[in-house]
């Protein structure tokens, strides 16, 4: 159960951060600021940007080894991407494997960093 507690907080993070992101592109995108093409590509950095934050700070938590931290909290997210992907949108292309990937390696890199600012 303490496992559990120690991913489920970087987690709800994520998924606070990424609805409030949604939120605010859909009210930009309602405005008239920001065309339907460009939020994908917005949205591929700011998720990226999103989990290499909290891989760093997951790795400044961790003692040793934090690229399995990373790759840990990264497989957390995608699994979580990847299940809500299956009830939305019921397809999967190369294009989303790619961003799932992109997800776990920037949060490996992320926790490497982590854990090499906490010395």
């Amino acid at each position: 159960m303490d496992k559990l507690k120690k991913y489920l907080k970087p987690v709800v993070l994520f998924l606070g951060t990424f609805v409030f992101y949604l939120l605010l592109l859909l009210l930009l995108n309602y405005t008239g600021v920001i065309k339907l093409g460009s939020i994908v590509k917005i949205n591929f950095v700011v998720i990226s940007v999103i989990t290499l934050l909290l891989g760093v700070i997951e790795g400044k938590k961790t003692s040793k080894k934090g690229y399995l931290e990373g790759l840990k909290l990264g497989g957390v997210v995608v699994a979580i991407l990847f299940l809500l992907n299956l009830l939305f949108y019921r397809t999967f292309n190369v294009y989303i494997l790619l961003y799932y990937l992109v997800i776990v390696v920037s949060s490996t890199i992320g926790s490497m960093i982590g854990i090499n600012l906490k010395r």
